[in-house]
């Protein structure tokens, strides 16, 4: 998905000043997009920044900064666009910004952030009790990009059945009552 070549610190500055402009238009401040991403805010500062918390430069696009943009109402691939030297581009349909301190489910503000993103393609639960524990699960829901082609959502699918497959293996209830 990155290009192949190397962006230099100016290319990564020019990210983080397009970052932190839109993050202050979308209502953030970097506390709250730390806290919605589900990190600290040093990964939010040094994204801004344009190098890395410990000074040195960054080398590729990272999943906080891809989180981040999908945040802030842009498509994941807009950090390439912008080290590109274009413009990035907006989301279909941006994420909104919970009012400050209010969080929109009980779920941990990046699980929350990446259910509301995306396509949802698929799901499954796994249940991992026994029949006097049928509350221990695994809930894994499949998300894609908006844009996927037809070839991607092949591969797609592809990793998922066989994935799928080994977690259906987990030991525990089945999914489905037994008539036994």
């Amino acid at each position: 998905m990155d290009r192949q070549r190397e962006w230099d610190l100016s290319d990564w500055k020019r990210l983080g000043r397009a970052f932190a402009a839109q993050r202050e238009a979308a209502g953030y401040t970097q506390v709250t997009a730390a806290e919605a991403l589900g990190v600290s805010r040093s990964p939010v500062q040094a994204i801004e920044r344009g190098r890395q918390s410990n000074g040195s430069p960054f080398t590729k696009i990272t999943q906080t900064m891809r989180a981040y943009a999908r945040l802030v109402g842009w498509t994941q691939d807009s950090p390439q666009r912008v080290l590109n030297g274009e413009d990035p581009q907006p989301a279909p349909t941006p994420t909104p910004p919970a009012p400050a301190g209010q969080r929109t489910s009980e779920l941990p503000p990046a699980v929350d952030l990446e259910l509301r993103s995306g396509t949802t393609l698929d799901s499954t639960v796994v249940h991992l009790g026994e029949a006097t524990d049928d509350d221990t699960r695994i809930i894994v829901v499949l998300k894609g990009a908006e844009d996927l082609s037809e070839e991607e959502l092949d591969e797609l699918w592809r990793k998922w059945r066989k994935t799928r497959r080994q977690l259906q293996a987990i030991p525990g209830e089945p999914d489905t009552p037994s008539d036994s």
